[in-house]
């Protein structure tokens, strides 16, 4: 039994209950998706090292309830998990090859530690691209039992065309919602030259 309805999922800059289902772990996960690259590798691309794989990351910053930055969780071996190790990473994929999510994050909501607050997702790419230059590029965040997703981006379009990374959408404890947590749609392309300290940057989303 889920805690599901039928309302839309949250447009950008909205916060809603988030409808997960309300039973054993809670678990959560984020997926993140792309196609191999498969266009011919110039001189230009190879001088300018842009001749490698597409490679994107999904990544997971985790805040207390003062908005303070406390953990992260990202594709590399040393950040697979936080503290609690209820929020883990699959391991990195430096391809896309493949069906299904190529990278995800699982939050195991039920069993999370009472000074965990809010987790705020983010997916970057790591070789030298630009989301224009991927294929078929998605985030989604879906439910871990039944695997319906609760909110799906394509992350193509004008805004996304000459950046490399898109800050998806937070969840958040609340005592207003049924299932003890919101679910915000971020939705933003930031410049990465201008950010000097990501777990301070995206700390602004934490409500």
């Amino acid at each position: 039994m889920t805690d599901q309805n039928a309302s839309s999922p949250p447009t950008k800059g909205q916060t809603v209950p988030l409808n997960h289902t309300l039973q054993s772990k809670q678990r959560v996960m984020v997926g993140l998706s792309w196609d191999p690259r498969e266009d011919k590798v110039t001189l230009v691309n190879q001088v300018i090292k842009n001749d490698s794989q597409h490679d994107l990351d999904v990544s997971c910053y985790v805040y207390n309830n003062t908005g303070e930055f406390i953990d992260y969780v990202g594709a590399e071996a040393s950040d697979s998990m936080d503290e609690s190790g209820k929020i883990y990473h699959s391991g990195d994929d430096m391809s896309g090859a493949g069906d299904g999510d190529d990278e995800s994050i699982s939050a195991e909501l039920a069993a999370l530690p009472q000074h965990v607050h809010a987790l705020v997702f983010m997916v970057d790419i790591r070789s030298h691209h630009v989301f224009q230059e991927i294929e078929a590029p998605m985030v989604r965040l879906a439910d871990g039992m039944t695997d319906d997703n609760l909110l799906k981006i394509d992350m193509i379009g004008d805004q996304a065309n000459n950046k490399n990374a898109f800050i998806m959408c937070g969840i958040m404890r609340s005592t207003t919602s049924p299932s003890g947590w919101m679910l915000k749609n971020i939705s933003e392309y930031p410049d990465i030259s201008q950010i000097d300290d990501w777990g301070t940057h995206l700390a602004q989303y934490v409500d």
